[in-house]
């Protein structure tokens, strides 16, 4: 019973239930051996997603516990936001900068900046057939029409249905633009679902002919669940990149802002080829699960490397995974996730490298977790981030 009293008084601080101080009082008369194990399962419990890519002294985070919050016995408690929680689960996931030693410190720390964001709330774009272009609210559900009247797919929130018909004569198009902050699912009339990411859009057949390929055109990002039709392979068009399918999940990330194209699988296979270049076996390449196709556009050829799937496919859940990412590169995807801009000028925290996982986090949130984890101190100026300064260790290349 004793056991389980302390196992259950660690998660209630590690939720954020218990203050410092209070915890202090709670443990102390329990056995040092059996405080340090509760506390460490705990944490291995929250950090198990991340547990292959970590590597914490888990006895030097319990001494760093023991110390703090033995200082702040006899302190005031101020009240402050609830980062507590936030502060557990987060911060050993950024690697090689802390211990949760600093965690108890720099929580008494607070950005003072008095500025706020103000993020435009924009809607996403549907363009149909007859250039008529629909605003597509997210609370509200509604038919979509084409030049007829006829009702040729339903919206219900961020969702659009197309319906299934026999058989079409010619290609019809609609075209879909989601802004930066917002993400959009469809399902094309053979089934095929769509998860379309910030930034994006994408021009495709309302309805597909019978035996020839379904072909779409993509900028941005999207992750694919595509209906299987051997006679009518999936071919997504990137402009320099073509994906070719049958059946299969893939995600494909190709911004016009960035250096590459990344097509990442999920399940079944693929076929990238060069549409820029010459057709031989030199201009394509064949994708297995659980590998990544990267076409860079300075080099002009394929690199194919093993990854973890599930890091680039987050986003459809509304989560975000960096693992050994450049600075440079989550600031591009926090900027297109919460439709913000974070200005950098400081060119080696650009090339650092962070660990991090972010799921239902404000954009403010984040920005916290960077400063008091990193020390990367930022301003709200003419409604941008500007990143002030960093004290965070940078890589030696």
């Amino acid at each position: 019973m004793e056991n389980d009293t302390l196992e259950y008084l660690v998660r209630d601080y590690f939720d954020g239930k218990i203050d410092d101080i209070q915890m202090f009082e709670l443990i102390k008369d329990y056995p040092f051996e059996e405080v340090k194990k509760h506390f460490i399962n705990a944490m291995e419990i929250d950090f198990l997603l991340f547990k292959k890519y970590s590597n914490i002294n888990s006895q030097q985070a319990f001494e760093d516990f023991l110390v703090e919050i033995k200082s702040k016995e006899k302190k005031k408690k101020k009240v402050r936001h609830n980062y507590h929680k936030i502060w557990f689960k987060y911060a050993a996931l950024f690697v090689g900068f802390i211990g949760l030693g600093l965690v108890f410190t720099v929580l008494q720390k607070s950005n003072a900046t008095e500025a706020t964001l103000q993020i435009s709330d924009e809607a996403a774009n549907l363009y149909l057939t007859d250039g008529t272009v629909e605003k597509l609210k997210e609370s509200e559900s509604s038919n979509i029409l084409d030049s007829d009247g006829q009702v040729i797919a339903v919206q219900t929130h961020e969702k659009i249905v197309y319906r299934p018909v026999k058989e079409v004569e010619s290609l019809k198009y609609n075209e879909l633009k989601v802004p930066y902050g917002k993400k959009f699912e469809l399902e094309f009339s053979d089934g095929t679902l769509v998860f379309l990411n910030s930034g994006s859009s994408i021009r495709y057949p309302i309805h597909f002919v019978k035996n020839e390929p379904r072909e779409v055109i993509l900028k941005g990002e999207a992750f694919f669940k595509v209906s299987k039709d051997e006679a009518r392979p999936f071919v997504v068009n990137t402009g320099a990149v073509d994906v070719k399918v049958l059946g299969t999940e893939f995600n494909v990330s190709a911004y016009s802002e960035d250096d590459h194209i990344s097509t990442v699988l999920v399940s079944g296979s693929v076929q990238l080829y060069d549409s820029m270049g010459p057709n031989d076996e030199m201009g394509q390449v064949k994708l297995l699960p659980g590998k990544r196709g990267v076409w860079r556009k300075g080099d002009k050829d394929f690199k194919v490397d093993d990854v973890d799937t599930s890091i680039y496919t987050s986003w459809v859940q509304d989560k975000l995974i960096f693992r050994n990412t450049p600075f440079s590169e989550m600031r591009k995807k926090l900027e297109r996730h919460y439709n913000v801009s974070i200005i950098n000028s400081n060119e080696a925290l650009d090339k650092n490298t962070f660990n991090a996982y972010f799921s239902d986090e404000s954009i403010e949130e984040i920005l916290e977790i960077l400063d008091r984890t990193y020390g990367i101190e930022y301003k709200i100026e003419d409604n941008q981030i500007i990143i002030k300064y960093s004290k965070a260790p940078m890589d030696k290349k």
